[in-house]
């Protein structure tokens, strides 16, 4: 299977990145830093193949997918502020998320479980693979970041064997690759920030200063912590019962979650199969529909969610894979309409109205 190479200039990579966050880039700089993402499918499958078969040896039920992370992101990522002024990435070759790895547990014993047996001897003796960081940097169920969003993310950078005699390890060497760790409760709640963003066009994941729905959020995550997973690791001077009531204002003046519980779930069959684009689009009468493309292999599919991409009634195409469609689906579900874990959880333990 042919994949996408990355560019042989690395500092050029760099350069073009520069000149699309500054909003000058050329479409040779543009298709530059696209080469670089598209490369990343090459990473996807490597490591697909290596965490399948680590679960296989384990008796936990995990939902895994991949995807690659959309252009239309990469950009806005790179244009992206601080309160001063400055660019949150200055370099996009540092982005260590444009191949992603998921997984969905049922608990976060079954969670902490699995990650301690991939971050062992046993298993990293075996590989080349290096984790980029100390273990608990990206643990956001120890420390949820400030919007509620909480998961484990490992960053690796990617060493594949070499398939040949003097051991070359090709063009995709030390690109990186990130593997995210999450509850079935945790992705309910992410699931459905992407869906209500996507919904109300906002952007509340990528808020720097926590507006009322910003707040919204934050607070239906520690409720839900709090209730399934015994968590109290953020509000820690409020009781739940005031959050609760706090979340329930904010309900009644923002419509959140009655604009949830609306939601038409988008229907596609028995389309998806291994590698998949998903593109939500607005049809003539304004709606919101989901259209599933499927392909024989990776590098056909990441062609077509690029060209998607360029086109003004796409909202959001992207390049899944997955080898269990319905694993897919539940890993992806903001893609499908499908907020209905997170509305059950609060309508059934916050008591919202």
């Amino acid at each position: 299977m042919s994949y996408p190479q990355p560019p042989h200039s690395k500092s050029a990579v760099r350069r073009a990145g520069k000149a699309i966050a500054a909003g000058n880039a050329t479409d040779t700089e543009i298709a530059l830093v696209d080469q670089w993402r598209a490369s990343h499918g090459y990473v996807i499958n490597t490591f697909q193949a290596w965490i399948k078969r680590h679960i296989s040896k384990r008796s936990f039920d995990v939902e895994f997918a991949q995807r690659l992370k959309r252009k239309r992101t990469v950009d806005d990522k790179l244009q992206r502020k601080d309160n001063d002024g400055n660019f949150l990435i200055s370099d996009v070759t540092a982005m260590h998320d444009f191949a992603g790895c998921r997984m969905i547990f049922d608990s976060i014993k079954d969670l902490t479980n699995f990650r301690d047996y991939v971050h062992s001897s046993e298993v990293m003796r075996n590989v080349e693979h290096e984790l980029r960081h100390e273990p608990d940097k990206y643990n956001y169920i120890l420390h949820p970041k400030a919007t509620g969003y909480r998961g484990i993310h490992d960053v690796y950078k990617h060493y594949p064997r070499g398939h040949r005699r003097n051991n070359e390890r090709g063009l995709w060497n030390g690109l990186t690759v990130e593997v995210q760790y999450r509850t079935r409760a945790q992705h309910a709640w992410a699931t459905a920030v992407e869906i209500s963003d996507l919904l109300d066009g906002e952007r509340t994941k990528f808020e720097l200063d926590q507006t009322e729905r910003g707040r919204f959020f934050a607070l239906s995550s520690e409720i839900i912590a709090r209730n399934y997973e015994g968590l109290f690791n953020a509000f820690t001077d409020h009781t739940t019962s005031a959050l609760q009531a706090e979340l329930q204002i904010l309900e009644n003046k923002l419509g959140i979650m009655q604009r949830l519980r609306a939601l038409k779930q988008f229907e596609v069959g028995n389309n998806l199969k291994h590698h998949n684009v998903l593109n939500i689009q607005r049809n003539e009468a304004g709606q919101l529909q989901l259209e599933v493309l499927s392909f024989k292999n990776a590098a056909l599919a990441i062609e077509k969610a690029t060209e998607l991409e360029a086109e003004e009634s796409s909202l959001n195409a992207v390049y899944v894979r997955s080898d269990n469609p319905n694993q897919l689906r539940s890993a992806y579900r903001n893609y499908f309409n499908d907020p209905i874990d997170f509305v059950q959880l609060l309508e059934s333990e916050a008591e919202l109205k």
